[in-house]
């Protein structure tokens, strides 16, 4: 064969690809849309996906702030939560192929004046296991509690805490927690003086060039970054959309398991240091040796759930380990207050794709169902005639599932709640005041009054009060349910409350 007939096949086989890139887009669009039209609960859907080594597509639908009618775009911020565990377990594998950090150390190793209980058997769990859940251990004093919601903590006082940690189950099973990246956050400023945020920044969004990837909420305001506002599109009462959430992340409660905004356009570039073995644009920026370490498949893992978590067959260095249609894939999912976000690759293919909704009522199915639809049309294992059939389906499933499950029983819930009074044996000002939890360890519950309502707050979080519907009961709405708020009263005046298993005196 000559050089012109190698020259023609070539190009014809480009021609093909780019057409059938084109008709994975053009479906991709209208399967989003289809979602709008029937689902109309989305406030944003912001999509990247990489196939072969490329970018082959990015796009935003929808309003990153419905109120104004503001457009999303593919550099809108989204809070991504714990897809920031894949960052922190890279950064610490890089350190420690640096030799700054030692992996066969363990635990007792790392801090020898906390009395760790024998049950947690802390001279076994290393970093490995801190990274990869397996360190069956959990904290009984609030750490993750303080770290990722109330923020109120002092450094001091959370290597203190370590001291409460407790077995939660045998050494080397995998049970999904924040703890342990916690933990390691703890050990970063131990061995190098540095939070986990300078670690991230220095050993991967630097190198990589993610300079939209922000560790602090206040950077982020001040570089003027496009903020996608968090909702919950099904409201608080099934009624009226678009609800913006009491819990909201600020600086104190950005965090090693869940501490990241980012944008599409940045987490792309990390997709593709992932599928290209550490190189952007033919550049090693990150050791392909110490992304192989982080993929690396440490047990076995039980998938359960839907989307990709059915699929999980193990857990790696901050990523879940998935077999899609017998290939390997890397997922991991982020899920707070008004956001849901989904970051997957597959190496085989050199695929990856990114999703982002600025809502957390139906946003996670959402992020799940995007991804897989992406990675089947780009990879044509779809074809026109059949996507329909096959993703149509769970279109007019979910639409009748948000219904059925969200929209009605939330309804309901909110006419039951609306017809109770309030039934207090004292007013509300003998009510308000500060009050302390006997465990020292959780933070004041700030009781107040306001406009003739009653307010409540612990640390930077604010609840929604309302009648519980029994006596000298208090409904409070401060991470996302229902919670009971039991006042302890004694004639005219109210000595505490009882509020999750534990009992806060007034002050």
């Amino acid at each position: 064969m000559n050089t012109k007939s190698l020259i023609i096949i070539a190009l014809i086989t480009a021609s093909l690809s780019i057409n059938a890139q084109t008709k994975s887009i053009k479906a991709l669009d209208e399967f989003v849309e289809t979602i709008y039209d029937s689902i109309p609960y989305a406030p944003s859907i912001s999509i990247g996906v990489i196939h072969n080594g490329k970018i082959v597509h990015k796009k935003a639908y929808g309003y990153s702030n419905v109120e104004n009618k503001m457009p999303a775009k593919t550099s809108t911020q989204y809070y991504i939560a714990s897809t920031t565990k894949s960052f922190t377990a890279l950064a610490a594998t890089i350190l420690g192929e640096k030799g700054l950090l030692d992996f066969n150390k363990s635990l007792a190793d790392y801090f020898p004046k906390v009395k760790f209980a024998d049950s947690i058997q802390a001279d076994k769990i290393k970093i490995p296991d801190l990274l990869g859940h397996t360190s069956g251990i959990d904290n009984c004093a609030g750490m993750t509690y303080a770290l990722s919601n109330t923020g109120s903590y002092t450094i001091d006082q959370l290597f203190d805490l370590m001291e409460n940690t407790c077995a939660r189950l045998p050494y080397g099973t995998y049970r999904y927690s924040n703890l342990g990246y916690n933990i390691m956050n703890l050990i970063f400023l131990k061995e190098l003086g540095k939070t986990w945020k300078d670690v991230v920044q220095e050993e991967v969004l630097n190198p990589i060039g993610m300079n939209h990837t922000y560790s602090s909420y206040i950077n982020l305001l001040e570089n003027k970054e496009d903020v996608a506002t968090p909702y919950q599109a099904l409201g608080v009462n099934g009624k009226d959309f678009f609800a913006i959430p009491n819990l909201f992340k600020r600086d104190e409660t950005m965090h090693a398991a869940g501490g990241l905004y980012a944008s599409v356009d940045d987490v792309l570039k990390w997709l593709l240091v992932q599928v290209s073995d550490g190189k952007i644009n033919s550049k090693t920026v990150i050791s392909p040796t110490a992304l192989a370490k982080t993929r690396k498949i440490r047990g076995e893992v039980k998938g359960k759930g839907f989307g990709f978590n059915g699929m999980n067959i193990s857990y790696g260095l901050g990523w879940n380990i998935a077999k899609y249609k017998d290939k390997l894939l890397y997922h991991h999912g982020g899920a707070f207050a008004g956001y849901r976000t989904m970051i997957s690759y597959i190496p085989e293919t050199k695929s990856g794709v990114v999703v982002m909704v600025n809502d957390s009522n139906i946003g996670n199915s959402f992020t799940h169902f995007l991804s897989t639809f992406a990675y089947d049309f780009f990879d044509e294992t779809l074809k026109d005639k059949d996507w329909k059939q096959s993703y149509y389906k769970w279109i007019t499933k979910s639409k009748a599932e948000t219904k059925k499950y969200g929209l009605d029983p939330m309804y309901q819930d909110f006419l039951n709640r609306s017809k109770r009074t309030w039934d207090l044996s004292v007013p509300f000002s003998a009510i308000t005041g500060a009050y302390k939890c006997k465990d020292e360890n959780l933070p004041i519950i700030r009781v107040f009054e306001k406009d003739g309502e009653l307010g409540v707050s612990q640390g930077i979080m604010n609840a929604r009060v309302e009648p519980q519907g029994f006596p000298n009961a208090i409904r409070i709405d401060m991470t996302g349910g229902g919670e009971t708020l039991q006042l302890d009263v004694e004639g005219d005046r109210v000595k505490g409350f009882t509020y999750k298993d534990n009992y806060y005196e007034k002050l």
